[in-house]
């Protein structure tokens, strides 16, 4: 690879599968310090191998639910004991509903915790990291592009969605004195676990499976990678003139 954040330091949250796991390996492969978390202490080992296998340098594994106030103080200061600063934020923790309910269906429970995860625990990731990150340093939140448009039965994960792309670019304003910059990513259906949950979820996983790819005008999901390459270039030099924006990777989906 070229080394496009070579010597960076990076903190990846959600990084035990999917687009955060893809997201740590392809940082690695690009020469950053990576530090991933996942709450799932056997997912973030797994990621901690594969993205030390693709890099050949130490990668350093974390247990964290960045709902946890605490836990996120508490890794934020090991990251800085270790490392001196934080390069590059790395935000992909996040959660939905997969049995898709109602307004009217969602207990308060559910709502209070994808709220959590999805935004406050992103707002104590931000909070923590921020102090400890130079100037020329990059956030990137894994919005969505429920942040722009919606569906039915998913009415908290697209307001958590909302909320973060809004979060991202007030965040955006607040640190460009600073020349430091934020910046959100947005997907559109990709093909990973929290994708094949809601496969495993359906009466009829063939015919959702054949939605998710036409939802598509190049009528397939994407894949975790491509994602990343996206987290990678606004982490990287080349995106230097690039916050507060929001870059849609959906295959089209939103441009119909």
């Amino acid at each position: 690879m070229s080394g496009r954040v070579a010597g960076k330091v990076a903190l990846i949250t959600g990084a035990g599968s999917g687009i955060g796991r893809a997201t740590a390996i392809r940082l690695a492969e690009e020469g950053a310090e990576v530090v991933v978390t996942s709450q799932t202490a056997a997912n973030v080992e797994e990621t901690r191998r594969l993205a030390a296998e693709a890099s050949a340098r130490e990668v350093i594994a974390r247990t964290l639910d960045i709902a946890d106030r605490s836990s996120v103080d508490l890794v934020v200061a090991e990251v800085v004991e270790q490392f001196g600063h934080i390069d590059i934020l790395s935000n992909n923790a996040g959660i939905e509903l997969v049995h898709g309910p109602s307004v009217v269906e969602t207990t308060d429970e559910e709502w209070e915790r994808v709220f959590r995860v999805n935004m406050t625990g992103t707002f104590y990731v931000c909070r923590a990291a921020v102090p400890h990150m130079p100037s020329g340093s990059s956030i990137v939140n894994m919005a969505s592009i429920n942040s722009f448009i919606a569906w039915e039965n998913d009415a908290v994960y697209t307001a958590t969605k909302g909320a973060l792309l809004q979060f991202t670019r007030s965040l955006a304003l607040e640190l460009a004195p600073k020349a430091i910059r934020a910046n959100a990513v947005c997907p559109g259906v990709i093909d990973t676990p929290l994708t094949d949950l809601f496969l495993d979820a359906a009466d009829d996983p063939g015919a959702l499976r054949r939605d998710y790819e036409a939802a598509s005008p190049l009528l397939r999901m994407g894949t975790a990678r491509e994602v990343a390459n996206c987290v990678v270039f606004l982490a990287s030099d080349e995106a230097t003139f690039i916050t507060g924006s929001a870059l849609i990777v959906d295959g089209g989906t939103t441009a119909r």
